[in-house]
C-alpha cells in the first residue's frame, strides 16, 4: 500500500517517465547480449567434461543487475561407457533445459549462461537479479522429470565467478574453439577439398629474445618468416612475428599442428594469436 500511495502521489508525467524508464530497461539490457553458444570437452583425471557455454556473455559479463547464481544439479540415470548421457537421455535433458530456461526466465527473470555434464551429473548455471521465485520455476521445471535426482541452489556471484572459473573456457580451449570455426569456414567456402593452402601464423612476444629461442624449437620446420619486427608495436608494446607455411588444415590437425606450436609460444612468454589462409 505504501508503493501504491508513493507512485499515485507523484505528477502524473513524472509516473509516466518512472514506468517508462522500467519498461525501458529491461529491452535494452537484453539488445546487449549477442548470444554465442559453444560445445567444448575437456578431459579431467582421465575422465571427459563436456561444456556448453554462451561465449557472447563474456563481453559484458559481469552483469551488475544478475548478481545471483542459480545452480541445478541432474543426475543422469542412462550412461554410456564415458559417462555421458545416452542418446535418449541427452534428449530428455534437452527438454528439461527447455523448461527450466522458459519458466526461470518467467519467475525470476534468469538468463542461461551455460551447463557441464561429467561422471554422471549435469549442472546447469543460470544468472538472475534476486533469488525470488527461482525455487518456484525450478520445481515446475522439473515436475515432468521426476524420475530424475536433483538439488538446486542460488547464490550471490557478483563477479560472475561461477561462469569465468566452471564455463568458459581457458586460452587453449578457446584457441581450439577459434580454429575449428576458421576451419568450418573454409569448409563451407569448399576450400579444404581444393588440396594444400597458404596459411599464414600470428604470434606475440614481449622481448625479441623469446621470438629467437621459439624460431629455434623443432616446431618450426618448413616455415617462412613474413614479418619479425624489430621494435615492439605502438599499441600494446608487443612484437608480432608472422610466419607461413602450406598446410592441409582438418579437425586432426588442430591437436596435432596448432596446439604445440601454441605450446612452444608460451613456454616462450608469447601468444599464438591465430592464423588464416593467405588470400589470393
Amino acid at each position: 500500500m505504501k508503493l501504491l500511495y508513493f507512485l499515485n502521489s507523484k505528477p502524473l508525467k513524472h509516473r509516466f517517465l518512472y514506468f517508462l524508464a522500467i519498461f525501458l530497461s529491461g529491452p535494452v539490457f537484453s539488445q546487449k547480449i549477442v548470444h554465442d553458444w559453444e560445445n567444448y570437452v575437456v578431459s579431467l583425471n582421465g575422465k571427459p567434461v563436456s561444456i556448453n557455454v554462451d561465449l557472447g556473455l563474456a563481453s559484458i559479463a559481469p552483469v551488475r543487475e544478475d548478481s545471483f547464481v542459480i545452480i541445478l544439479r541432474v543426475k543422469i540415470n542412462q550412461l554410456d561407457a564415458r559417462g555421458m548421457p545416452t542418446d535418449v537421455e541427452a534428449e530428455q535433458l534437452l527438454k528439461m533445459e527447455d523448461a527450466l530456461v522458459t519458466l526461470l526466465a518467467r519467475q525470476s527473470g534468469a538468463t542461461l549462461a551455460g551447463r557441464f555434464t561429467q561422471r554422471g551429473i549435469r549442472e546447469f548455471y543460470f544468472y538472475a537479479p534476486d533469488t525470488l521465485g527461482f525455487r518456484k520455476g525450478v520445481n515446475q521445471s522439473m515436475q515432468p522429470f521426476s524420475d530424475h535426482e536433483w538439488l538446486s541452489q542460488a547464490k550471490k556471484d557478483p563477479k560472475w565467478e561461477n561462469y569465468f572459473t566452471v564455463l568458459y573456457p581457458g586460452k587453449l580451449d578457446k584457441f581450439r574453439i577459434e580454429s575449428r570455426r576458421n576451419l568450418a569456414e573454409l569448409s563451407r567456402a569448399g576450400l579444404l577439398r581444393q588440396g594444400p593452402i597458404l596459411a599464414d601464423y600470428f604470434f606475440e612476444f614481449q622481448e625479441l629474445e623469446s621470438i629467437k629461442k621459439f624460431l629455434s624449437s623443432p616446431s618450426m620446420t618448413g616455415f617462412e618468416i613474413i614479418s619479425l619486427p624489430n621494435k615492439p608495436g605502438e599499441v600494446n608494446q608487443a612484437f608480432v612475428l608472422v610466419l607461413r607455411k602450406k598446410v592441409e588444415p582438418d579437425y586432426p590437425w588442430i591437436e596435432s599442428h596448432l596446439v604445440p606450436l601454441f605450446n612452444d609460444a608460451v613456454k616462450n612468454r608469447g601468444v599464438f594469436l591465430g592464423w588464416q589462409r593467405v588470400l589470393k
